[in-house]
This record gives C-alpha cells, structure tokens and sequence, in this order.
C-alpha cells in the first residue's frame, strides 16, 4: 500500500534564503518578482503549499543574510491573487498580532481566494529579531508564551464561527465582539513548536505540527511526534518534516555545492542568529530546533541535517524518512527555488513511487 504525503515549498521572501553564505545562489534576492517566479513554478509542478516565514531582522555579516525581506501576510495576499490551486501559508508572530488584527486579515484573504489560506503560528524565541523593532514581548516565560498562544487561537477561533464573542482572559478582552464575513472554511493552522509546550500547543490547537527532519536521530523525532500525538486523542494531527536538500546528478556534484555554500559561510551571520536566542530570557529554554538554524556551533552555511546527494539516492533516502518517521509530509528547502525545485519535482519526488510512497508532484 502506498502512502501519499502532502509536499510544500518554505519559500525564500528572505535574500540567501536559508543558506548562511557569501556563496549563496544570487537568485535568491529576496524580491518579490523571484518569489511570485518561485511560487508559480511551484503550483504548476503540483506542489501543494508554499509558506512564508515571518521575518523581521537581518543578519550581520558580509552576506547581509534576510537584510532584503518581504513582510509575509501581504506577500500571501499578492500571491493567492497571482494564483489558483495552491495552497498559501502566511506567518505571523502571536506575541506581536492582536488576535482580532489577524482574524480579520485571514477572513480578507479568503474573499481573494477562498480555502486556500493558512496560517503558521509562532510566538518567536529570538530576542534580537523582535527587539529591534520594538516586537518583543517582555515579562514572558518560555511556557507563558504558550499560554497567551492558547488564548490567542481559542479568541481567532471564535471570531471565525461565532456571531458575537464575549472574552475576558489573562491576555485579552473582547466585549461583544462581531466579525464578518466569516471564512469560507476554517484556514489549516500550522506551529513548529519544538519544545514539549510547544508541541503540546501544535496538538492542541492546530492542523499541522512541522519538525525538523532529516536522517538517523531525526527519524525518531517523527516517531515521538506521532506517539504523543496519539497519546493525546489528536490522531488527525498531521506531521509534515522540514527537509533541506542540495540536490546534484551525482553524489560529488552534491557535495561540490555544499563545500561551495562552506567555503562562504557567513561566521559573522551564525554568531549573530545565536546571540538572539541566547539573549532571550529564557534561553534555557530555546528548542535545539532553532539553535540548530545558528549551526549548533560548527561553522557551516546549512544545519548538519540537510541531505545532500544524487537525485537518485535523494529519492530513495526522502521515501524512507517519510516511511520510517510517518510523516504526512515534507516541506523543502533548496538553494536554488526554480531549478532545484523543478529537478527534485522531476528525479526525486516523482519516481518516489517505486519506494511506496506518492505525492501530487509531478514530472513535467
């Protein structure tokens, strides 16, 4: 029996996308004509979603990582007019957004294109990419975060299906509180909260967990991450691993890339992304998910996890994480959003079938 897994694409709103090098493919701009390229290059290939990351802050550093950034709300907005069928993920911080602001943004972006909105919810542990700007959110424990989290979705939730809400919370009031029209459907939420809170908050209140995925320890956070979903009565939980990949035609192609995004890694770059989480309060308590995005302290330009192959074994590897980590699908990263994502369509995610497992991405 074959197993069919959903397949999105964390576009890159952001210049270098998720590669902390001067090395980086120089396509990835940041600009919003690269995207609007990326994200219909996506849906003609089938993919089923794209999601923006919420990006406030660049780096430090000669690569002058996310200093050119599109703001993701408005991004979703552009690009569900710009398109038909997929699917379109916005990202916005709890912490930072009344809940009653983004009820209403969302319930908009469905008259543009209804059901095909979603909404990825995080409530930020990097001190620096808030602060800046005046976004942090101080007198906040790791856990009282989520806490204002669960009473931020519960009040968006009611907003959406309810004619009149009356809340009075530790976080927020409304006082007979109207909104219209409601969504058509309600818009699929996603977290990667990483932490047991965290994921507790995934569970509970959303459609969709992300994790980071990847090979060998990597496989059992996906079994954990269904286990507890299970032990928890939410089985409809759906469990999408984070996978980057660098593609080649052979294995040395593929490595000669990644020693290329090495031999420009950006220090200055990953000092800076580390300190912003280590300056948080609770920096005790910052998932290994998000340090792994400041290189767990090795100086390279992409996490330890990303794979790295011939089309072929790409393949063969992906299928078997999504097997052995029973995933209801992947989200890719690549350097480069067209060619990349268009090879990897063709030689790896289609002929994926020959492993028991299928997607909606074709070959073109």
């Amino acid at each position: 029996m074959k197993k069919v897994i959903d397949v999105g694409v964390f576009i890159p709103v952001g210049n270098h996308g998720w590669i902390h090098s001067v090395n980086s493919p120089a396509v990835e701009d940041g600009s919003f004509r690269r995207v609007l390229e990326v994200v219909r290059g996506a849906e003609a290939l089938g993919f089923d979603f794209v999601l923006s990351p919420g990006i406030w802050r660049g780096r430090k550093g000669p690569s002058e990582h996310w200093m050119r950034s599109l703001e993701s709300m408005t991004t979703s907005a552009a690009l569900l007019q710009a398109t038909s069928r997929i699917g379109v993920f916005g990202t916005i911080h709890m912490t930072v957004y009344e809940p009653a602001i983004i009820a209403k943004m969302m319930t908009t972006l469905d008259q543009i294109s209804p059901g095909r909105v979603g909404l990825n919810l995080v409530t930020g542990s990097s001190y620096l990419d808030l602060s800046h700007v005046g976004l942090w959110r101080d007198g906040l424990s790791h856990d009282e975060r989520y806490d204002l989290a669960d009473e931020w979705i519960k009040v968006v939730k009611r907003l959406w299906t309810e004619d009149v809400v009356s809340h009075k919370g530790d976080f927020y009031e409304l006082n007979e509180a109207t909104m219209g029209p409601k969504p058509s459907t309600l818009p699929p939420l996603a977290n990667a909260g990483a932490s047991g809170r965290g994921f507790r908050f995934a569970a509970e209140n959303c459609d969709i967990a992300f994790i980071g995925s990847g090979e060998g320890k990597y496989i059992d956070i996906g079994r954990q991450a269904k286990a507890v979903a299970r032990d928890m009565g939410k089985t409809d939980l759906k469990i999408y691993g984070l996978l980057n990949v660098i593609p080649g035609a052979t294995d040395e192609e593929a490595q000669a890339r990644l020693d290329h995004f090495n031999e420009g890694v950006d220090v200055e770059c990953l000092d800076d992304i580390a300190l912003g989480y280590d300056m948080n309060p609770n920096a005790k308590d910052v998932s290994a998910a998000s340090k792994r995005m400041a290189g767990e302290g090795k100086r390279t330009a992409v996490p330890s996890s990303t794979l790295v192959g011939s089309y072929d074994s790409l393949c063969r590897r992906i299928a078997n994480i999504v097997s052995e980590s029973e995933l209801d699908g992947v989200i890719l990263i690549v350097p480069d959003y067209v060619e990349d994502l268009k090879a990897v369509a063709e030689k790896v995610l289609s002929p994926m079938s020959e492993y028991g497992v299928t997607c909606r991405v074709t070959a073109q």
